[in-house]
């Protein structure tokens, strides 16, 4: 709607999840509104479709969720959100790029309806572990992927990651070649976790070539849910964190 100055003023409502506690018990979801308001004079200074005949149109809507996302994420990295009315996001030309700063085809909006955002963890022990690089590597893309919404993604980054896992800890030049399932009893030998991990560490890596673009092309359409891709991400970290910090003591 607009305030009578040329302005265009939402009022959005929206909820967050901790992501790594959906499907627990602990799930919970936080709901809160703040308004966004876009001068007309920037408006019109980005070339919105609209802004110069004071006309109200989807592709300002779109520029407002796209700069709501941007500043919820600077938000909620800095720590939760307060329950209810937020403080407005007012976008004036004293705060705002000089110049429009997105690429309107690319905009989601208002069809997209959630978006994740990646908090480090200052705290995590995987920064003080010996962890090999390739998996730091693997960990990134399995996040960005995550990020991207790619959940096959997510699973073949997974299984990447427990296959290079296994390798590195059996640390044998003649398994560098060869795929998990083939020495995977050798790294249920040596390794720290417990079979039931192990286990499940198995099924991933099964589950990667039997899923739609996790370790093939297809043309079926994957049935990898945000829910099961964001638990696969996490555990996959903690098993990673986990495995490092048993052999660390053992040694």
């Amino acid at each position: 709607m607009s305030d009578g100055n040329d302005n265009l003023v939402c009022r959005v409502e929206f909820s967050v999840i901790d992501s790594a506690l959906i499907g627990t018990p602990r799930e919970r979801e936080s709901v809160h509104t703040i308004q966004v308001v876009m001068t007309g004079i920037l408006m019109t200074n980005w070339h919105i479709p609209g802004a110069i005949d004071n006309v109200i149109t989807d592709e300002m809507i779109k520029v407002a969720l796209q700069s709501l996302e941007d500043y919820l994420v600077e938000q909620i990295k800095k720590g939760p959100l307060p329950e209810g009315e937020l403080e407005p996001l007012s976008m004036t030309t004293k705060n705002s790029p000089e110049t429009f700063p997105y690429r309107l085809a690319n905009i989601l909006y208002p069809s997209k309806t959630s978006f994740i955002v990646e908090i480090e963890d200052q705290l995590t022990p995987r920064d003080t572990l010996p962890i090999h690089p390739n998996i730091q590597k693997l960990i990134g893309r399995m996040d960005d992927a995550l990020r991207r919404e790619d959940y096959p993604g997510v699973l073949h980054s997974s299984a990447s990651i427990f296959e290079t896992l296994a390798k590195d800890i059996i640390g044998i030049p003649g398994i560098q070649d060869q795929a998990l399932k083939s020495f995977f009893e050798r790294y249920r030998k040596d390794s720290t976790l417990p079979n039931e991990i192990l286990n499940y560490i198995l099924d991933i890596y099964e589950s990667r070539n039997t899923t739609p673009l996790a370790g093939h092309g297809s043309t079926r359409t994957p049935n990898v849910s945000r829910e099961s891709a964001t638990t696969l991400s996490e555990m996959t970290k903690a098993f990673v964190s986990i495995e490092y910090k048993l052999r660390e003591k053992k040694s």
